[in-house]
Parts: C-alpha cells; sequence; structure tokens
C-alpha cells in the first residue's frame, strides 16, 4: 500500500489535506522530540491563504461560527501566525 493508500483516486484537496494532517503529526513528535533541548522546531509551511488546503474540519468550524475555534486549529495544523490564520478563516 502506497503512503497515501491509492493516490490515483484522491482529488488534489484531499492530497492536500493528508498532506496537511501528516506535517501536523509530524509537528506534534518534533515538539515532544524537542521539548527537553529548549529549542523549539521549525513552524510548518503556511498553506495558501486562498482557501486550498484548509481541512474540512476548519471550514465546519468557521461555517458553524466558531471562528476562534476554527483559526486555532488551522495554526496547528499549518503553523500559521495569529494574523494569517485569521485572515484565512475570515475569507471562508
Amino acid at each position: 500500500m502506497a503512503l497515501f493508500g491509492r493516490s490515483s483516486e484522491l482529488s488534489y484537496d484531499d492530497l492536500l489535506n493528508r498532506l496537511t494532517e501528516l506535517e501536523r503529526r509530524v509537528a506534534i513528535l518534533e515538539r515532544a522530540a524537542h521539548g527537553d533541548s529548549g529549542n523549539p522546531p521549525p513552524p510548518a509551511r503556511p498553506q495558501p491563504s486562498t482557501g486550498t488546503g484548509v481541512s474540512p474540519e476548519v471550514m465546519r468550524l468557521a461555517a458553524a461560527g466558531q471562528k476562534i475555534q476554527a483559526i486555532k486549529r488551522l495554526r496547528e495544523e499549518t503553523g500559521m501566525g495569529l494574523k494569517q490564520a485569521k485572515d484565512v478563516v475570515d475569507q471562508l
């Protein structure tokens, strides 16, 4: 089985969502591994602010009016700064 399952059957957005989730998990592992060293890992690469690559969970939270939760989740997933994540959520 390939890393992404049957990637030929997945859309571009599905692949972006899977990549975002993998990056989030790697960031968690990096924080756990570097927790004792005092040196934080570099933030994950931010996703474009056009809405592409925003997870379904972030979109659901934004649509439900839970903007703060959507911003928090987007920052956890991507490593974006507060302003950039707020701008993305405001555009959803």
